[in-house]
């Protein structure tokens, strides 16, 4: 087993399983009570800051001129959905759960060893499979308490006295997770069959079962919020950081790969969270001063639940500005050349064309 498979699958997968073992053992009260900790360390490690890192991406791969005209378009995103979250807060948050499927389904799927098959009815395929159950198993299992996340989440962003309402009653927010959970086993199942005769992808669709069972284990066991927030530090952001590492901190000629090197990786991710301080500091900022405003008790469930309002306002610029680099059509010159094809290109890009995360 190569580092790589070590850092980025088998230790997520244990601690994921360790927190499972841990919700069984002492009981879904204790993981009510530490629900807001994954979201709280993501803020500051691994989890906020892989997302706060795209200013350093692009300005690495696309030069100063095209890094002010995208980043122009990023804020005007973030402004449009933060205007759709205070005025359509329901729909909007509808929207970020489909989006959230899609970004760590492809982000899981890139992530493997055997690369995606072009197309993007493979993409769909795969998103669908690796993304619909870690919230769908969740929402199946504990439709009540997501559910007041959920409510607390609303009020947060301006409707007072929010309940509620049929789109996020318990018992429909069941039949979403049922649905979403069956739907991306079906799509596994799909993928598994129709990649059979592509010898690169043949056994991808069984590792990511794997990887599901245990991240399905833990959705059933624990409070939707800590398991969820844990998949998001331990999982989907961790996992970004070899990629961002990569473009930010890239070894020297004939240096080792970042995760062949655990100090070479250990200094790469410190590189990714310097970089990342630009946009950083100005969110940590505008939560801070938001918690205070808005959360009556300044408990640590509503730091979390707030975050919660951060990652809806900014993953649909995120999302956006890493398809676009992906696409290569922004690249300057220099990052674009064959000899820097593996290591100097955005993140979706890295493991849509080379499948190396692992």
């Amino acid at each position: 087993m190569n580092h790589g498979q070590l850092s980025f699958r088998v230790a997520p997968l244990a601690v994921l399983l360790t927190a499972a073992a841990a919700a069984l053992l002492f009981g879904s009260a204790w993981s009510a009570r530490m629900a807001a900790v994954p979201w709280l360390i993501a803020l500051v490690v691994v989890g906020l800051p892989h997302g706060a890192a795209d200013l350093a991406v692009s300005r690495r791969l696309c030069g100063r001129q095209a890094t002010v005209r995208l980043f122009a378009a990023y804020g005007v995103v973030m402004a449009v959905v933060m205007l759709a979250l205070v005025l359509a807060p329901r729909p909007t948050v509808v929207f970020f759960a489909a989006l959230s499927i899609w970004h760590f389904g492809l982000s899981h799927a890139h992530g493997q060893s055997r690369p995606v098959p072009e197309g993007w009815p493979w993409l769909t395929l795969a998103a669908v499979a690796r993304g619909a159950s870690v919230l769908g198993v969740p929402l199946a299992v504990w439709p009540a308490e997501t559910a007041a996340v959920v409510t607390d989440l609303v009020r947060f962003v301006g409707e007072e006295g929010a309940g509620p309402l049929l789109a996020f009653a318990p018992g429909t927010v069941r039949l979403a997770g049922v649905c979403l959970t069956v739907a991306g086993l079906m799509a596994l199942a799909c993928e598994a069959i129709a990649t059979r005769r592509y010898q690169t992808a043949q056994g991808r669709s069984a590792e990511a079962l794997v990887d599901l069972i245990i991240i399905g284990l833990l959705g059933v066991v624990a409070d939707p919020l800590f398991s969820i927030g844990l998949y998001f530090l331990c999982w989907h952001a961790w996992r970004e950081m070899r990629p961002l590492v990569a473009v930010i901190a890239p070894p020297a000629a004939g240096g080792s790969p970042p995760a062949d090197d655990l100090a070479t990786l250990a200094r790469g991710v410190a590189a990714v969270h310097i970089a990342a301080l630009p946009l950083l500091i100005p969110t940590w900022a505008a939560l801070g001063i938001g918690w205070w405003l808005l959360s009556p008790s300044h408990s640590p469930r509503d730091l979390a639940v707030l975050s919660l309002a951060v990652y809806v306002v900014v993953t649909p610029s995120h999302e956006a500005l890493v398809d676009i680099l992906a696409s290569g059509s922004l690249l300057v010159p220099w990052a674009a050349t064959p000899s820097k094809a593996n290591i100097l290109i955005a993140p979706t890009a890295i493991l849509r064309r080379t499948g190396t995360c692992q």
